[in-house]
C-alpha cells in the first residue's frame, strides 16, 4: 500500500510530488541530506534548551527522534563522520558535469542513508537504498564493491568507538 501522492499545479502542467519515488518538490531541489546525528546536534545546541519548551507538535516529534535515533553524539564524531562521507561524494568537475573522481560518487541522499541507517554489508545497504536518487547512476548496485565494503568498514568501525 503507498501513499498517495500530492499534485500541484504549476504554469498549467501537474507536477506529482512523491517522496516514496524521490519527487519532493521545488523547495528541495538544491537541498543536502542532514545525518539524523546533525539534527539532534542543532537540537542540543549548549544554552537553548529552553528555546525547545513551546514547540509545535511535529518540531517536538522531530525532536524526541533525533534523540532517539542519533547514532553519534559528539559534534567532532559527527564532523568525522562527514568528512568520510564527502570523501565519496558525487563532485562535479570544472565543468559542472559528473567527473570520474576516485570517491564512490555518492549522492547526498545516499551519504545520508549510509550514515542513518547503520549499513555494514553491501548487499544490505543495496537493498535498503533506493536507486530512485536525482544523481544519473546513483544506484549503490553500480559503485565498486571494494570501495564500498570499505567505506561500511570505517563507518563501523566510527559507530564502534562513539
Amino acid at each position: 500500500m503507498s501513499l498517495p501522492a500530492f499534485q500541484r499545479v504549476r504554469r498549467g502542467a501537474v507536477e506529482v510530488e512523491d517522496a516514496s519515488t524521490g519527487k519532493l518538490g521545488p523547495e528541495f531541489q538544491d537541498a543536502g541530506c542532514l545525518l539524523v546525528s546533525e539534527v539532534h546536534l542543532f537540537f542540543s545546541r549548549p544554552g537553548e534548551a529552553s528555546e525547545w519548551d513551546g514547540l509545535s507538535a511535529v518540531t517536538q516529534k522531530t525532536k524526541e527522534y533525533v534523540d532517539e535515533f542519533s547514532r553519534f553524539k559528539d559534534q567532532s564524531t559527527i564532523r568525522e563522520v562527514r568528512a568520510l562521507l564527502i570523501k565519496h561524494a558525487a563532485q562535479p568537475d570544472l565543468d559542472g558535469e559528473m567527473g570520474d573522481s576516485k570517491g564512490l560518487q555518492l549522492s547526498q541522499f545516499e551519504m545520508a542513508q549510509l550514515a542513518n541507517l547503520s549499513v555494514t554489508d553491501i548487499d544490505e545497504a543495496r537493498t535498503l537504498i533506493p536507486t530512485y536518487v536525482p544523481v544519473s547512476d546513483a544506484s549503490l548496485a553500480s559503485k565498486d564493491d571494494a570501495q564500498l565494503e570499505s567505506l561500511l568498514n570505517e563507518l563501523a568501525a566510527i559507530w564502534k568507538f562513539a
